[in-house]
């Protein structure tokens, strides 16, 4: 199926989503922990009936509605493929019984929880502190490749902006 080499250990599995296909559905419980192979996923929410993106991954990343995860309660998100994407993920369970086996699954448990954190820490941080023009530049930079791949009404509610506002900002910053 792929040369990728199992980074949770035989206890994970490797599977294939299509585009558009709901991975996780908001009210449902997190129970995996995943790493995309190939593709990539967005992570939306929903408030006063307006559809509101979380987050994005891609290729050589971790994700997870994380909160829910750890808590084992309700998931606040959907996480949908963008595109075909492969991805291997890990249960709860099993994720469990490898912290409790080994001091290396626990180190390795520790990097990809402070990989989660300090992702959504910079994000709000970047929501709190930065124009909208500056979030963009920013997005640009971490994910050079990912504008040709996803809905441009995905980034404006990512940026915080209308998708009018992020067409002036692009336009602007082109002819920088």
């Amino acid at each position: 199926m792929s040369d990728h080499i199992k980074i949770f250990g035989e206890a994970s599995t490797i599977i294939k989503m299509k585009k558009r296909d709901v991975i996780l559905k908001i009210g449902e419980v997190e129970n995996y922990l995943s790493y995309i192979i190939k593709g990539s996923i967005v992570i939306l929410t929903y408030h006063n009936g307006n559809e509101i993106c979380i987050g994005f991954s891609i290729e050589n990343s971790f994700f997870s509605s994380y909160v829910s995860f750890l808590t084992r309660e309700v998931s606040q998100y959907q996480v949908v493929a963008l595109e075909d994407t492969m991805m291997e993920r890990i249960d709860y369970e099993s994720l469990q019984v490898g912290y409790s086996l080994s001091a290396h699954h626990q180190a390795k448990g520790r990097k990809i929880a402070e990989q989660l954190y300090i992702k959504g820490s910079q994000r709000a941080f970047s929501l709190i502190t930065k124009t909208a023009e500056e979030r963009y530049l920013e997005f640009i930079e971490e994910y050079p490749n990912l504008l040709q791949r996803i809905p441009l009404k995905y980034l404006a509610s990512y940026l915080g902006v209308t998708p009018v506002s992020l067409s002036r900002i692009r336009n602007k910053v082109a002819k920088q």
